[in-house]
C-alpha cells in the first residue's frame, strides 16, 4: 500500500497543477476565482461547485463583498484587490446596497456578461475535448472512485482528529477545525 501513497500524492499533486484558469488568459487566478463564484452566488449556489452559471442580467440582484469571500475563502482585501482588477476590466460593477449602506454589491455588467459566456465555452470546449479522449466511461467511473476515495479519506481523517483526541499546539482539535476540513 505505501507505493501507491506516492503515486497517489504524485499525480493529485501534477492534477493540481493543471491551470485550468489559464484558459481564460484576461484573468487572473483571483479573478477567474470570483467571478464565477459571483455568477453561482447570484445563481442562489453560493460557496458550493456548480456548473449551473445560467444567470440572467437583467435579474441580478447582485452579491455581497463579503458573501464572496466566505465563497472563495479569500482575505477581503485579497477580494478587494481581484475585484478591482474586474472592474477595471469592465467585467463587474460594484454598488453600494440601498437596503444596507454598510454592504456593496457586486454585478456583471453586460459586457462582463458576454466575457462570462465566452469564457465559460472555452473552458467547456476544453473539458469536452479531455473528457472525448479519455472516455466518457473512464471519466464517470474515475469521477465515482474518485468521489469514494474522498469520502473515505474525510471520514478516516475525522476519526483520527476526534478520535485519537489529537492535539494542535497543545489544544484538542475543534469542531470549527474538523468543519473546515469537509469544506
Amino acid at each position: 500500500m505505501k507505493e501507491y501513497q506516492s503515486k497517489f500524492l504524485l499525480q493529485m499533486h501534477n492534477f493540481h497543477k493543471i491551470k485550468f484558469w489559464s484558459l481564460v488568459p484576461e484573468l487572473n487566478p483571483s479573478e477567474h476565482m470570483l467571478v464565477f463564484a459571483l455568477c453561482r452566488c447570484e445563481a442562489g449556489k453560493c460557496g458550493e461547485f456548480s456548473d449551473d452559471l445560467d444567470i440572467k442580467l437583467p435579474e441580478m440582484k447582485g452579491v455581497k463583498v463579503s458573501d464572496l469571500a466566505k465563497a472563495v475563502r479569500m482575505t477581503m482585501p485579497g477580494v478587494s484587490r481581484a475585484l478591482a482588477g474586474l472592474e477595471e476590466k469592465g467585467i463587474i460593477e460594484r454598488r453600494i446596497d440601498k437596503s444596507d449602506r454598510r454592504n456593496t454589491l457586486v454585478f456583471l455588467t453586460e459586457d462582463g456578461y458576454s466575457k462570462i459566456r465566452e469564457y465559460k465555452k472555452r473552458i467547456n470546449k476544453y473539458f469536452e475535448t479531455v473528457f472525448e479522449r479519455f472516455g466518457e466511461d473512464r471519466v464517470a467511473e474515475v469521477i465515482e472512485l474518485i468521489g469514494e476515495l474522498s469520502e473515505i479519506a474525510q471520514e478516516e481523517l475525522q476519526k483520527e482528529l476526534i478520535g485519537s483526541e489529537s492535539m494542535q499546539d497543545g489544544r484538542a482539535v475543534s469542531e470549527d477545525k474538523i468543519k473546515d476540513i469537509h469544506q
